[in-house]
C-alpha cells in the first residue's frame, strides 16, 4: 500500500473514531433523526463544493438508481441506526460495534465482487460477532430492551456501511467518486429533512450540542467522506474499512477521555475480539 493511501486510512480512522463522541453530545440535545439530517447536509455543504471546485461531473439523471442506492445504504440508513444507537449506548459500546464493519464487508465483498471467504474469514466473522455479544452480555451498561435494541441498530448501521461500501467500488468506475460522494449526501439530507418535524426548538440548543453537531457533519460526513470515497475507488472495499482496526480504541479513548466513560476489563475483552476477528477476516 502507497504511504499517501496509507496517511488517508489513519486520517479516515481518526475522523470516524470521532463521530460517537459527537453522537453521543449531539443526540441528547436535538434527537435522533434532526441529528441524522444535520449530518447529512453539514457533510453536503462541505462536498458539493469540493466536486465543484475540482471540476467534478454530476450525472444524477443518468445514474439516479445509483445515486438513490448509496445514499439509502450509505447515509440515510447508518445515520438514523447509529443516531439511535446513540440514545442508549456509550461512545466506547457504538465504537467496538462499528469494528463489525469490515466482518460485514468481508461477506458482501466475497459475494458480489468474488473475493476469498475462506475457513479464516468465517471464523473471524463469528468470533467478531462474540466480541460484541461479550461487550453487550457483561459491559459495564446493564441489558434491557433499549440496549439490545440500540445493539441491534448500530449492528444494523455497520452492516448498511459494509454493502454501500461495495455499491460504491461497483460504481466509481463510471460516476466520479467525490461527485457521487456530494451528491448522495445532499439527497440523503433531503430525504431525512422530515425528521425535523417535532424536534427540540432552537432556544434549547445548546453551544456544546451545536459544537459537536457541525464536528460530525462537516468533519465526520464531509471531510472523512472525501477519504472515504476516494479510497474505496483505489484500493477497494475490504481494504479500505479495514480502518475498522483503529476505530474500537481510538472511540473508546475518546469516550473516556471526553466524556468520563467507564472502560471495564470485559469492553477491553471485547473489543480485543473484534480487532482479532479482522484480523482473521482482512487476511490474504
Amino acid at each position: 500500500m502507497r504511504a499517501y493511501d496509507l496517511a488517508r486510512l489513519v486520517g479516515l480512522a481518526t475522523i470516524w473514531s470521532l463521530q460517537f463522541l459527537f453522537l453521543r453530545v449531539a443526540v441528547p440535545v436535538f434527537g435522533s433523526a434532526p441529528t441524522a439530517d444535520a449530518r447529512a447536509l453539514l457533510g453536503a455543504v462541505v462536498l458539493i463544493p469540493a466536486a465543484l471546485i475540482a471540476g467534478r461531473r454530476f450525472a444524477p439523471r443518468r445514474d439516479w438508481r445509483a445515486y438513490l442506492l448509496i445514499s439509502v445504504f450509505n447515509n440515510v440508513l447508518p445515520f438514523m441506526l447509529y443516531a439511535l444507537a446513540a440514545t442508549a449506548l456509550p461512545a466506547g459500546y457504538l465504537s467496538i460495534i462499528n469494528g463489525t464493519v469490515p466482518l460485514w464487508t468481508a461477506l458482501f465483498a466475497a459475494w458480489l465482487l468474488g473475493e476469498h471467504f475462506g475457513l479464516g474469514r468465517i471464523a473471524g466473522f463469528v468470533l467478531g460477532f462474540a466480541g460484541v455479544a461479550m461487550l453487550v452480555r457483561l459491559g459495564p451498561v446493564a441489558i434491557d430492551a433499549a440496549t439490545l435494541l440500540a445493539t441491534l441498530a448500530g449492528l444494523g448501521a455497520t452492516a448498511c456501511w459494509a454493502w454501500a461500501g461495495v455499491l460504491i467500488k461497483q460504481r466509481t468506475g463510471r460516476i466520479d467518486a467525490i461527485a457521487l460522494a456530494g451528491a448522495t449526501t445532499l439527497l440523503s439530507a433531503l430525504i431525512l429533512s422530515p425528521g425535523w418535524v417535532g424536534a427540540p426548538p432552537p432556544a434549547s440548543w445548546s453551544a456544546q450540542g451545536i459544537t459537536a453537531l457541525l464536528l460530525l457533519g462537516a468533519g465526520c460526513s464531509g471531510f472523512a467522506y472525501l477519504a472515504l470515497f476516494t479510497l474505496l475507488r483505489d484500493i477497494g472495499p475490504s481494504r479500505t474499512l479495514s480502518v475498522g482496526f483503529l476505530t474500537p480504541p481510538l472511540g473508546v479513548l475518546w469516550g473516556w477521555l471526553f466524556l468520563g466513560e467507564t472502560v471495564t476489563a470485559t469492553m477491553i475483552a471485547g473489543g480485543v475480539l473484534v480487532i482479532a476477528a479482522m484480523a482473521l477476516v482482512l487476511r490474504r
